[in-house]
């Protein structure tokens, strides 16, 4: 938007200056209205505002300048049309863009259609149309490729979860969210027990095979509101809304189904489990080292279990970590 701003000003000023030395007053207040309003919307833009707003107006602005001087000058003033349009297609969405470009070769042709002949307005038309469709097609070729990028850059390309960098950026994002509402959230924080031994067994091909499965199996347990990541290797963290209480919960609904789950035929595979919700004047590193603690506790006490960090307004000593224990290993 600002490089359209700054070329729409360097274009229109030399007019605005050549108009007013031939005494063109009107004309000389429509570009000076369009530069203000070039320039009010690049700094209402700088400062915050909803860009999506900003540059529908900044749109429908320069546009609304397009047809006011055409219905002043005339079809002298047609070749304004085109750069309108193909700008339009970079700032706003693309069905927002078609409508106005719709009703912008409506509007010209309804200016110009007694000072044109009719071969004059419909190649103006078919042209205007062409230069729409090829700006069309191009933004939304950049569009996929954008979306295409981004999804590279977050989603794990073995398993189709989030990636390390997506969950570095969840996470900053709960912690400033939770700095200004408190909203409760937790970390949940998931390892394969032995999952070497499924790659030196079976190869790892099949290990690959076995993580795919295991997000398939986690998608289907999380709520649709949490959010999966791969952390690295066998790995996976889960950002669970809600309380400590209710991400055990949870955790201990995926450390139950998985046990029964078995993915790999007479070979069951469970799961560690470490847990922290995040706390009051905490930031992301601390609530992640926490619930890292937590899972190396789970580790270290024989696998297979759920280990809850203490919350920080509890916390005495590094080892007062809460212990789910499965049924059986209490009675042995």
């Amino acid at each position: 938007m600002m490089i359209q701003g700054a070329l729409g000003v360097l274009a229109i000023l030399p007019f605005a200056v050549s108009r007013a030395l031939q005494e063109e007053w009107i004309m000389v207040i429509l570009d000076l209205l369009i530069i203000s309003g070039i320039v009010s919307l690049g700094v209402y833009g700088r400062n915050g505002a909803n860009f999506r707003i900003v540059s529908t107006l900044f749109t429908l602005m320069y546009t609304s300048g397009m047809l006011a001087v055409i219905s002043v000058k005339g079809p002298d003033m047609l070749f304004w049309a085109y750069p309108t349009a193909i700008g339009g297609y970079f700032m706003v969405r693309l069905r927002v863009a078609i409508s106005i470009s719709v009703l912008s070769a409506t509007a010209v042709t309804v200016l110009v259609y007694e000072a044109l002949s009719a071969f004059q307005l419909s190649g103006f038309v078919v042209t205007y149309l062409l230069v729409c469709l090829f700006s069309y097609f191009f933004a939304a070729r950049m569009t996929q490729d954008k979306q295409r990028l981004s999804e590279q850059a977050t989603i794990d390309p073995l398993t189709g979860a989030n990636n390390r960098r997506a969950l570095d950026d969840a996470i900053e994002s709960r912690v400033s969210l939770f700095s200004r509402r408190a909203a409760p959230v937790s970390i949940v924080i998931i390892d394969i027990d032995y999952f070497k031994r499924i790659n030196d067994e079976y190869g790892h091909a099949v290990g690959d095979l076995f993580l795919q499965r295991f997000v398939e199996f986690l998608n289907g347990v999380v709520r649709q509101s949490e959010m999966l990541f791969r952390f690295g290797g066998e790995e996976f963290v889960v950002i669970a809304e809600g309380r400590l209480e209710e991400a055990r919960n949870l955790s201990e609904k995926i450390r139950e189904r998985f046990e029964q789950a078995q993915l790999i035929p007479d070979h069951p595979v469970t799961v560690s489990i470490g847990v922290a919700e995040l706390g009051h004047v905490e930031t992301s590193r601390e609530w992640m080292k926490r619930a890292d603690d937590a899972l190396y506790l789970a580790k270290s006490l024989g696998r297979n279990r759920v280990c809850l960090a203490p919350s920080l307004e509890r916390q005495s000593t590094k080892v007062s970590i809460d212990i789910s224990i499965p049924a059986e290993k209490e009675n042995a």
